[in-house]
């Protein structure tokens, strides 16, 4: 008896509507998975993708810029991406951190210092921005204390005198600042009222106008950083009576602090500034420039040493203590600002 031959089943076929339907469906399916996987390999791909743009408030040549321009060297250099540095002087920093709060592309960044980080919100409430809700902080980068300059023409060479002075003629002496609610402004309020003072303020648009009068003979003294005050000393047109810092300057270690040589325990000021991000940037962006501004600022490394060139102590503060500082130095301010009765219109 022969073995029987077993024939497969036939294969259904498909009617020609349930065929298009299948392959409708597995190209939407294949279309589905390659955009998941290109999202994915976007969520994955390291930042930066393009130059990043750090924006400051101040012209160039200037402490800010010239930071801005050090840190940005460096910084492209571990990116491996272009760092441009954009100059958007104008109202103390305002428009500059405004355009910042407002940029939305992951690759724009602020480089601020305490007057446009700490103290315009204090000084002028009605701002467009508010640094601690529009903005994370990355990382300080920098700080360094003020000088307080006086006219060689006048007869005083220590602190002690300038208070003498200044009692003997109460609204004679004028000092120069940067503008009104400045750091420079600021720091000569308290100065002037921890001792019971009577100076005049006079504010510019920037502090170089005003050291230039002072040069000129119009203006008595005037606070500002080691590269404003240090040229004056060394030409022979003024005196550097003290230093704002809670410990005498690396660069004048003959220069007193404040502290001491008015007998104010506890006076010190330190200008500062510090990288901030958008508050849309991407966390794992800011969480790059972070890390690898803490591996720039290690004492010792190349931008530490040019930093201290220029007159500043590089300090790192992550952004987490970055924000601690800020809302720390925008309650001493606005609080300074209110006893005083300072406003954006003095």
């Amino acid at each position: 008896m022969g073995v029987p031959c077993l024939r497969p089943a036939p294969i259904p076929r498909r009617k020609p509507q349930a065929a298009l339907h299948y392959l409708r469906r597995r190209r939407l399916v294949a279309g589905s998975l390659g955009a998941t996987l290109a999202a994915r390999g976007r969520a994955q791909a390291p930042w930066p993708q393009r130059p990043v743009r750090i924006v400051i408030g101040f012209a160039a040549g200037g402490g800010v810029d010239i930071t801005a321009r050090l840190v940005g060297q460096h910084l492209a250099e571990r990116l491996g991406q272009s760092v441009l540095i954009e100059n958007r002087p104008g109202a103390n920093g305002n428009l500059a951190t405004e355009v910042t709060a407002r940029a939305t592309d992951g690759h724009t960044i602020l480089l601020g210092n305490i007057g446009n980080l700490a103290i315009n919100n204090e000084l002028n409430p009605r701002l467009a921005f508010d640094t601690l809700r529009d903005f994370a902080p990355v990382a300080q980068v920098n700080e360094a204390p003020l000088f307080l300059t006086i006219a060689a023409r006048l007869p005083i060479r220590t602190l002690d005198d300038l208070v003498a002075y200044a009692r003997a003629h109460p609204g004679r002496l004028s000092f120069a600042s940067a503008g009104t609610g400045s750091a420079h402004h600021l720091t000569l309020e308290l100065f002037r009222r921890s001792l019971g003072l009577d100076i005049q303020h006079v504010p510019y648009r920037g502090i170089a106008p005003g050291i230039a009068d002072f040069i000129a003979g119009t203006l008595d003294g005037f606070v500002d950083g080691l590269n404003g005050a240090r040229p004056v000393a060394e030409a022979g047109f003024g005196r550097i009576l003290a230093t704002t810092g809670a410990a005498r300057a690396p660069w004048l270690p003959e220069v007193p602090t404040i502290a001491e040589a008015a007998n104010l325990p506890g006076y010190e000021v330190q200008s500062w500034m510090a990288l901030m991000a958008p508050a849309a940037m991407p966390p794992e962006a800011q969480l790059r420039l972070q890390a690898e501004c803490e591996q720039l600022l290690q004492p010792g490394t190349p931008l530490f040493r040019a930093l201290d060139g220029q007159g500043f102590v590089g300090r790192f503060r992550d952004g987490a203590a970055t924000r601690a500082l800020i809302e720390a130095e925008r309650a001493r301010w606005g609080r300074i600002i209110r006893e005083a009765g300072i406003t954006p219109a003095d």
